[in-house]
């Protein structure tokens, strides 16, 4: 059951994320640990994998609380609603949870009817993440989505009546995308009043199709003049209709903000279960980082044949985990507070490079704070990479 968890200091929360890693097909776009589904997959042996993870990694984080818990993928809508609530009976007999707890699953349109997004809830999923991604058909085409737009309408009608808090995942600047329509788009789903936005702007990524086609100059991406003006035109217009950018491509109406993900933004700890699956959080012996081994076989054969988790375990130093905080943190509107880093921050950015960014414009440090501005926003990377030492 959740608990009342006041008293314990939010630096003892814990995120769970759980990874599904099979789709129906992958995405010309998709970098994540996924893969076609090519056989009749057993869910009884999976979900007896996944509740055998889920007590290995219980013992680690001594019984902190939980707040989040995220289903993500992958596909996790391909999983039977009844291992959804199998693992989330898990998860509250393992760890104290947080009330009220967020509880998301990342649904695809083209994997749930109106029966099987209803079964979901009644597992206990209390925020549905619709990856629609596109309102039109081409770029549903292009983007390689097994939906169609009425599908995808479909989908969130039913979540509009069951769910208060569900979240749409857009993309734009994909090739042949215009402003023109991506305005249409995005007023489309701003008119149905949803509550939480992510909207990401396409990134060519190496091991993806698209990658691999722009790397042998089959692939006309958009110029970096035309993204730049949809970006700031997406910032503007979700401004203006209340869903302001929290993080730089996540976007909420005031109280929707996503709770898990922002716990990464903050460099909060997080436990991952699951193929590929990473973790970041604290032991008697300091704080490490785990990854879980990422082909689904080899994980699940661990765990079948030898009741073992295959995982990589590094110690993080006080400088790793400031950097990475700095990293993830000035992705958030709000910026970060240095006084929380673990180490003094000339120690792992170059000052005279700060120093020189906050002249042009593109950060604002200033009462501890270190945020990145709309300009600095629409090209953190490369600051990223300026700063960093």
């Amino acid at each position: 059951m959740e608990e009342d968890c006041s008293a314990v200091s939010p630096k003892e929360f814990l995120s769970l994320y759980i990874h599904w890693p099979f789709c129906l097909s992958k995405c010309s776009y998709c970098s994540f640990n996924s893969y076609p589904v090519r056989d009749i997959l057993d869910f009884k042996q999976w979900e007896g994998a996944y509740l055998f993870a889920l007590r290995h990694v219980a013992v680690k984080t001594l019984g902190r609380p939980v707040r989040s818990i995220f289903f993500g993928g992958g596909t996790p809508s391909l999983l039977p609603a009844s291992v959804i609530a199998s693992l989330i009976e898990e998860i509250y007999h393992l760890w104290p949870v947080v009330k009220p707890v967020e509880i998301s699953l990342e649904m695809n349109p083209g994997t749930v009817n109106a029966q099987k997004i209803r079964e979901f809830k009644a597992a206990g999923v209390n925020r549905p993440s619709i990856g629609i991604q596109s309102l039109t058909e081409e770029g549903l085409a292009v983007l390689n989505r097994i939906h169609s737009v009425q599908e995808a309408f479909e989908t969130l009608e039913t979540c509009e009546k069951l769910f208060e808090n569900y979240s749409v995942d857009l993309i734009y600047t994909w090739p042949g995308h215009s402003l023109e329509l991506w305005k249409t788009e995005l007023q489309t789903i701003l008119e149905r009043n949803v509550p939480h936005l992510s909207l990401y702007q396409l990134v060519i990524e190496q091991g993806t199709l698209f990658g691999d086609m722009y790397a042998h100059g089959e692939l006309l991406v958009l110029d970096e003049n035309t993204c730049a003006t949809m970006f700031e035109w997406t910032q503007e217009y979700t401004e203006k209709n209340g869903v302001p950018a929290y993080e730089v491509s996540n976007h909420a109406k005031p109280g929707f903000e996503c709770q898990h993900n922002r716990s990464y933004w903050r460099y909060q700890e997080y436990v991952g279960v699951g193929p590929g699956a990473h973790s970041r959080f604290r032991t008697n012996e300091g704080k490490y980082a785990f990854v879980q081994e990422a082909l689904p076989e080899k994980w699940l054969h661990s765990i079948l044949e030898n009741q073992h988790i295959l995982e990589d375990k590094s110690e993080l130093s006080e400088e790793d985990q400031a950097k990475e905080a700095v990293l993830v943190g000035l992705r958030m509107t709000e910026g970060l507070y240095c006084e929380t880093l673990p180490v003094p921050l000339h120690k792992i950015i170059k000052l005279e490079r700060l120093d020189h960014l906050k002249r042009e414009g593109y950060v604002i440090y200033e009462g501890g704070r270190l945020r990145a501005t709309p300009q600095g926003c629409k090209r953190l990377d490369a600051l990223l990479a300026y700063l960093m030492k």
